[in-house]
């Protein structure tokens, strides 16, 4: 047999046994999924999908009293949670304890550290990253992405491990109460650039990120804290422009999106996006083709709150699609919606968004705390980053 026809035949059956080992390690690892799923009870689901916050800078016995009875798999820290970097490291392993002995899975810890002055880390100890305006406006990609890479060990120092950033929103509206210099341009071409390499870096230590606020924040006058925006947009102008940035996140593999409290009446009438099966499933998944986690913004918001009530707003959210539900308050809302969509919502829906979150979290498992001595030379990196200086590769 000529040598050309043997060397076909060897990597044809290599190619045959890489397929094959590969297809048994995907079917195994759905298969210890699936097991997974089938001993947690309709609770444990419910409560994977909550991430919850609460006052005051150590865990309280009632907060984790909440998160043993509910299950509950996740929590966000916001600035008055986090006075110093010894003080938030112990509240975070504090947290992963009580969650990881009560779930059997690593607690999804989360933050806003999108810099500038959405900037959770207490400043005591940290330097501030610059802001999404200001560090685009040094007009180098590499600056940004080594801002996230930065970004991502401090946060892994203090114990978080998902960061709500980068903010993927196109400042586009000049009227717009709540973005502005959060955003890193007002065209679709700089933001796509700016906020995919610092969701790159983010992702480049192991760190979990969100691009925020689906299906874009950039275009309103009203900010969704204090009353409900609405935009007037077709589907097809945002296509154009208001997607365009998450289109790009979504196919560099960015794990998490967060829902925007906007209504967009030409596409759904009835519901703002974060309770919007139409945005969420039909869009987001279906044209998007995203396959990750879909978070919402804070339920506790007025655009929600207020205008739908909580316990609505969370059961919308979910039938929407939505597999994370925010709450920034530590209140009696967080159990009424736990008892809610455990009583109210099918087991396969539930199922649904546990197997992805599980798979989101065995990434997690092996995130190590880095040694806290690390901090000096951490500021001293982010004090250039901060003057636009790139960091010694």
């Amino acid at each position: 047999m000529p040598k050309s026809k043997v060397f076909i035949l060897l990597l044809s059956a290599c190619a045959f046994i890489f397929c094959a080992c590969t297809s048994q390690k995907v079917t195994s690892k759905r298969s210890l999924e699936n097991s997974q799923l089938e001993s947690m009870t309709v609770q444990d689901l419910v409560g994977q999908m909550v991430v919850c916050g609460f006052s005051g800078t150590e865990l309280t016995d009632d907060f984790a009293d909440f998160l043993r009875t509910y299950k509950v798999g996740g929590v966000i820290l916001f600035a008055g949670n986090m006075r110093t970097l010894q003080q938030t490291r112990k509240l975070c392993s504090d947290i992963q304890k009580v969650v990881t002995e009560t779930t059997g899975f690593p607690a999804f810890i989360c933050t806003d550290q999108e810099g500038g002055a959405i900037c959770r880390l207490p400043k005591k100890d940290f330097l501030p990253l610059p802001g999404a305006y200001e560090i685009a406006s040094f007009k180098n990609p590499n600056l940004v992405f080594q801002a996230g890479k930065l970004t991502a060990k401090e946060l892994l120092l203090c114990g978080i491990n998902v960061d709500f950033a980068p903010v993927a929103d196109i400042n586009s509206n000049p009227k717009n109460p709540i973005i502005g210099k959060r955003a890193y341009g007002s065209t679709a071409e700089d933001v796509i650039l700016y906020s995919g390499k610092m969701a790159q870096g983010l992702l480049s230590e192991g760190l979990l990120c969100a691009v925020k606020h689906f299906p874009g924040h950039g275009d309103t006058d009203t900010d969704s804290h204090l009353g409900l925006p609405s935009v007037n947009k077709s589907y097809e102008q945002l296509l154009d422009f208001e997607l365009k940035p998450f289109k790009a996140a979504v196919d560099l593999g960015v794990p998490i999106v967060m829902t925007a409290h906007i209504l967009f009446p030409k596409i759904d009438d009835t519901y703002p996006a974060t309770m919007s099966h139409k945005i969420l499933t039909d869009i987001l998944r279906g044209d998007l083709g995203f396959a990750g986690l879909i978070i919402t913004d804070d339920l506790e918001m007025a655009a929600i709150k207020k205008h739908y009530g909580l316990v609505d707003g969370a059961m919308a959210a979910v039938n929407a699609g939505a597999d994370l539900l925010c709450l920034s308050v530590f209140s009696e809302g967080g159990s009424e919606i736990c008892d809610a969509l455990a009583l109210s919502v099918d087991r396969k829906r539930l199922e649904q968004s546990a197997l992805r979150i599980i798979g989101a979290k065995e990434k997690l498992a092996d995130l190590p705390l880095a040694n806290q001595n690390l901090l000096k030379s951490l500021n001293s990196d982010m004090k250039k980053i901060r003057n636009g200086k790139l960091l010694d590769s």
